[in-house]
């Protein structure tokens, strides 16, 4: 081994670095179902310790304070609309009828209507009425003592979905039950009924009064009316009347038929002027009426005839052609010839005679449509004087049939108004009788109950279980909130730094090794081992980015591990072909020689720091393993820790060696420790779970943020393997796979013959 840094040589450079502490939830970090499966025997424990309480409570309270309850069911009617319908209306919504059992129950159980139930004397006769706490010193019993305490104790409420409310209460004697309860529900019954009967009254009463004053009003009329036609003399003008308004009618009647002919006399008086100037020819009425005269029907048969008997004779009598004057003409015979000139002649005095007649026909319509306009003008003119002379003395009459009228409209009226109140006051009447009116009524009164309410078994023995363990589970998240030990790697969470490992018991190792100091070298196969190496590969990783070689190794309190930390962490970089050597730091109690089977008191750092060569104390434990111890007692002063020699020392120690770990005093009982953090390149902290507090393990955290080294993380030691506890099943897989490994056949008796050729030996040089 080469003696570089030396005093006096120039020191070498640290390598720096920044602490990064990655963020860390804040709040207290508690796993409920590891705590659960921790205590799950106990927790078994207080049900069966619950069910059992719950036992002997049952028969306790059932000796001691037994509680009876019962019920009484009240129902809210529908209400008539009219007292002639068969069914009542719907209450309306399912929050109508909620609002209304709700506003009746708060009656039930209103004072007023419990002291009207305690006046009973046989609720004041029950046992529970029999209290010294309702009786005063002359044993009376006192009505609102008793009402307050039935206040606090009655519950009524709405069943949902129904229409019923109900009243229910709870006492020690069972007989008392549906006394008090039916007294309520009574005293609540006849209340109701008494404020039904007095709405009624008052309904009836405001129509009686407005009866009586119909009946007044229609008596004041029947004499008004009586004195008016007496004084009007209204029996004969009534006939008068009658006769005048006849009268009238056949005058308007006449005048309307007469107007009628009037017009229709001027049309045909027109159109007779018209066919007399010739402006109009004869219409087929003319027509027809010249064919209805005998002149000349008679003429018309004649014609008629005369034409049968000239066809005859050109039938008999056939007509030939002859030759007259270079002309062919027909030749007739003497009879024909003469009956063609009878037929000519009659033929001429038909026409004759049809203008005759159609000229006096045409004068005659003329004189009669003048005569007749001016009848039927005559005569429009006297219906209409008749007219106007009987209006004026039908006017009176008018008047007066009005005013008439107008009394006789209101009798009607106040009679028609009687005649609905009468039936509004017969149809309340109806109502008051059926049994719909009734709002209220009581489906289901209380009996006695046939059930204790409380206690029973099979409620008292699960609900007391339950209790128990509840209370027993609450307590146990109460202290384990309170518990601030670390005991589990959630429980650093919330501290800065990573978590580089953890390291269990070998109590709890299933590969049951002798001791944990070398177990890296004597039982590499356990899962102690396994879980320094995985501790050492972060441990190395963190380390890569610089060149870091001295390493401290410290904790909060002592008995943490920190020896047994270093030896094994050691023991993994050598295992790996570095060189490592393992100082002790703590001069107040050093261990490391101790556990390596050395003599405490060989040359050692106490010895270095007042002078003597590092190289001169190194003992070679082998394999590429060195130590250093604390050195002699006389010269371990651990105040030189914070000098310069200190400083040289791990200098040597950088040039010399591939990995450095010191191995110092507690954080709590030592400050070296932390003066020793400035001058190391990097810090791990062993935490001891089930020792260390949390606010000292955060305080000696955020101390190596603040130094001078790199703070790689916290080594958790020794948490216990419990029912829940930290990678208990990873541990036995890690056992069963290192069993069959064939890499850990490295014979632990070569280790201890290296150590054993050490044993009382003077340190080694290089």
């Amino acid at each position: 081994m080469s003696r570089a840094a030396l005093p006096g040589a120039a020191p070498i450079a640290k390598p720096t670095g920044t602490n990064i502490s990655r963020p860390r939830p804040s709040a207290i970090t508690l796993d409920p179902v590891r705590l659960l499966r921790q205590h799950l025997l106990q927790i078994i424990s207080s049900l069966i310790l619950g069910a059992m309480l719950g036992v002997g409570l049952n028969f306790l309270f059932l000796y001691a304070y037994p509680i009876w309850s019962g019920t009484t069911y009240l129902e809210i009617h529908s209400q008539l609309e009219d007292a002639k319908d068969l069914n009542a209306k719907e209450l309306g919504t399912e929050e109508t009828v909620i609002r209304i059992a709700q506003t009746e129950a708060a009656r039930m159980i209103s004072r007023d209507n419990i002291k009207m139930a305690l006046a009973n004397t046989d609720v004041q006769n029950t046992e529970w009425g029999k209290s010294s706490a309702f009786r005063d010193e002359n044993n009376v019993f006192n009505i609102d003592e008793a009402a307050t305490e039935l206040e606090i104790d009655l519950r009524a409420a709405h069943r949902r979905g129904t229409q019923n409310f109900y009243l229910s209460w709870r006492s020690h004697v069972p007989e008392d039950v549906p006394v008090v309860l039916n007294a309520v529900a009574n005293s609540y019954e006849a209340t109701m009924k008494m404020r039904e009967d007095s709405r009624f009254s008052k309904i009836l009463e405001v129509y009686g009064d407005n009866k009586k004053v119909l009946d007044n009003q229609i008596a004041s009329k029947k004499t008004q009316i009586q004195e008016f036609t007496k004084t009007k003399n209204m029996t004969s003008l009534s006939e008068a009347a009658s006769e005048n308004s006849r009268t009238l009618e056949k005058l308007k009647d006449g005048i309307a038929l007469t107007t009628s002919d009037l017009s229709v006399a001027k049309s045909r008086l027109e159109q007779a002027d018209k066919k007399k100037d010739g402006k109009l020819g004869f219409s087929e009425e003319d027509e027809r009426e010249l064919d209805l005269d005998p002149v000349m029907q008679n003429l018309n048969r004649d014609v008629e005839d005369i034409e049968r008997r000239w066809s005859a004779a050109s039938e008999q009598f056939k007509v030939g052609t002859t030759l007259r004057d270079g002309k062919v003409v027909p030749s007739t015979h003497p009879e024909l010839e003469q009956l063609t000139a009878a037929k000519n002649s009659l033929v001429t005095q038909q026409k004759l005679a049809r203008e005759k007649i159609l000229e006096r026909n045409r004068l005659s319509d003329y004189r009669g449509a003048v005569n007749n306009v001016e009848s039927l003008t005559s005569l429009l003119t006297k219906q209409e004087s008749e007219l106007k002379k009987n209006s004026v003395l039908s006017e009176d009459l008018t008047v007066n049939m009005a005013e008439l009228g107008t009394l006789r409209e209101q009798l009607d009226e106040a009679e028609e108004q009687r005649k609905t109140v009468a039936q509004t006051i017969n149809d309340v009447n109806l109502a008051r009788l059926r049994q719909e009116s009734r709002r209220i009524e009581i489906v289901q009164v209380a009996i006695r109950p046939r059930e204790i309410t409380f206690p029973q078994l099979k409620f008292m023995v699960p609900g007391t279980a339950v209790a128990l363990c509840g209370i027993y589970i609450v307590i146990l998240f109460i202290r384990e909130i309170l518990d601030q030990r670390v005991k589990y790697p959630t429980d650093l969470l919330s501290m800065p730094g990573k978590i580089l490992g953890v390291i269990p018991d070998i109590f709890d190792d299933p590969t049951k090794p002798k001791r944990a100091e070398l177990i890296v070298l004597e039982s590499p196969q356990s899962t102690a081992a396994e879980n320094f190496r995985q501790c050492s590969s972060l441990i190395t990783k963190g380390l890569a980015p610089t060149n870091a070689k001295i390493i401290l190794v410290m904790s909060p309190m002592p008995n943490s591990g920190t020896t047994t930390m270093v030896l094994n962490l050691a023991a993994c970089d050598a295992s790996v072909g570095r060189r490592t050597l393992m100082v002790g730091a703590n001069l107040r109690r050093p261990g490391l020689a101790k556990a390596l089977g050395f003599d405490p008191t060989l040359p050692g750092l106490g010895d270095i720091l007042t002078g003597v060569n590092p190289a001169d104390t190194v003992i070679d434990v082998g394999k590429g393993l060195y130590f250093i111890g604390a050195g002699a007692p006389s010269n371990r002063a651990f105040q030189l820790l914070n000098t310069e020699k200190m400083d040289a020392f791990l200098d040597w120690c950088h040039q010399s060696f591939d990995r450095v770990y010191l191995d110092t005093p507690p954080s709590v009982v030592a400050g070296e420790g932390l003066a020793i953090a400035n001058k190391a390149d990097a810090a791990i902290m062993v935490v001891r779970a089930w020792q260390d507090q949390k606010g000292l393990v955060s305080k000696l955290a955020h101390q190596l943020l603040d130094s001078k080294c790199i703070f790689l993380g916290i080594i958790l030691n020794r948490p216990k393997n419990t029912a829940g506890g930290y990678f208990k099943k990873n541990a036995e897989a890690i056992a069963e796979y290192a069993e069959h490994t064939s890499a850990f056949q490295l014979p632990a008796a070569a280790l201890k013959d290296a150590l054993s050729s050490h044993d009382g030996a003077k340190p080694s040089t290089t």
